[in-house]
């Protein structure tokens, strides 16, 4: 290879016929004028020299004309060995990852490949073999993905709307902060994948195996988790609105501070489940199962738990106003400070419920179960009983003015300091001092 600024051959030669015209062009010829200034030249001698700068002109010429072809040529050999050089050189990191977007394309297999800022959009990677790929700030929005195994995968900052990953393997996968509206994870392994400030706005998430995911701060506006498994998962201030979690099991799940207006819990498997302070406004939870769940200050204005089971569920300061508790079950529940002002809890079952400073102004609580309550200073004005069991009940300084007793059984209440004034007792009578 010959360097760029090497001195070539032809270049060695030019100089040889440089210093050879240099010699020309100092001739040991001894003018006419300087032996005598009175001797004029004779024509031979003006022949001569006019020869000789004829001759030194052309070399000239042919000098510069050699000086050029070598400059051009050195010129060409430095363009010819950089474009070596640049063919030899590696490949930047930009090249790699769009041979390595290729590869996967066509081979649909690239585990624990940087796949990070790759444009996957509407791409066919069905059922490839993606594990621990990242692939964060990805674009795969309509992308197919059924089946595809990407566990242990980094989507974090990942565009996923409208994707298709039903039965995928994403077990452990990193989904933080990740966009994944309209996407269908339908059947998906989500077990342990972390969803934190993720969007999955109108997700299709039914049937999806979700134990101990993490999804705190997500956005999981009308999405669909019809039958899902969030057994331990933690929705810490998630945005559930609308979202859709019937026959879900939701057992031990961290449901606190969350937003589930509207959402639909029927059949919902709730034992255990942390619910405090979250906002169940109109929230259906028909027959959901809510054994020992913690519903500490939760807001469930107006919300159906018509059967639900809220067998020692803690509920204390809960606000239920208007709420439906038709046939459900309360007993040994903790409703200590609870309002349940209007609430209908038609043949509910209170036994040995603790309702102490509870609020059940204009109660609904005909044929209701309040054996061995504890009803200490609850407000139970205006409260419909008839027909009530409250036998053994503790109601000492109870305010029941106005309240409807008729047909209900007061067999070893206590009523100490009870305000019956204006209520209709067991026996149709209106209680008057």
């Amino acid at each position: 290879m010959v360097e760029p600024h090497s001195k070539h051959p032809i270049e060695q030669k030019t100089t040889l016929v440089a210093k050879a015209f240099q010699s020309l062009a100092r001739p040991n010829i001894t003018s006419p004028l300087s032996k005598s200034p009175s001797t004029v030249p004779s024509e031979r001698q003006k022949t001569t020299t006019l020869v000789g700068i004829t001759v030194l002109a052309s070399l000239a010429v042919l000098s510069t004309l050699i000086a050029i072809s070598i400059l051009v040529e050195n010129h060409r050999l430095s363009d010819r060995l950089q474009a070596t050089e640049s063919r030899q050189q590696p490949p930047s990191e930009k090249e790699k990852k769009q041979r390595l977007q290729q590869q996967t394309l066509d081979s649909r297999q690239c585990p624990e490949c940087d796949l990070s800022g790759a444009n996957f959009r509407d791409a066919n990677l069905r059922e490839a073999y993606l594990w621990k790929a990242n692939l964060s700030n990805a674009d795969l929005s309509d992308a197919y993905l059924e089946k595809a195994d990407l566990r242990g995968v980094k989507l974090e900052g990942a565009d996923l709307g409208y994707a298709m990953l039903k039965g995928a393997n994403l077990g452990y996968a990193n989904f933080v902060r990740a966009r994944l509206a309209n996407t269908d994870l339908s059947n998906a392994n989500l077990w342990q994948a972390n969803f934190r400030e993720a969007y999955l706005v109108d997700a299709n998430l039914q049937q999806a195996d979700l134990r101990g995911a993490k999804l705190e701060g997500a956005n999981l506006r009308a999405a669909k988790l019809i039958q899902a498994n969030l057994e331990g998962a933690i929705l810490l201030g998630a945005n559930l609105e609308n979202a859709n979690f019937h026959q879900a099991s939701l057992k031990g799940a961290n449901l606190a501070k969350t937003q589930m207006t509207r959402a639909d819990l029927g059949f919902a498997n709730l034992q255990k489940a942390s619910l405090g302070d979250a906002q169940l406004s109109q929230a259906n939870l028909e027959s959901a199962d809510l054994t020992e769940a913690k519903l500490w200050v939760a807001k469930l204005e107006n919300a159906n738990l018509n059967n639900a089971i809220l067998e020692k569920a803690k509920l204390g300061f809960a606000q239920l106003k208007g709420a439906n508790l038709e046939d459900a079950n309360l007993t040994d529940a903790i409703l200590e400070g609870v309002i349940l002002e209007d609430a209908n809890l038609e043949d509910a079952n209170l036994e040995g419920a603790k309702l102490e400073q509870a609020n059940l102004i204009g109660a609904y609580l005909k044929d209701a179960n309040l054996t061995e309550a504890n009803l200490q200073g609850a407000d139970l004005r205006g409260a419909n009983l008839t027909k009530a069991n409250l036998r053994n009940a503790y109601l000492q300084g109870a305010n029941l003015r106005g309240a409807n007793l008729k047909g209900a059984s007061l067999k070893g209440t206590n009523l100490r300091d009870v305000d019956l004034t204006g209520a209709i007792l067991p026996n149709g009578k209106i209680y008057s001092d």
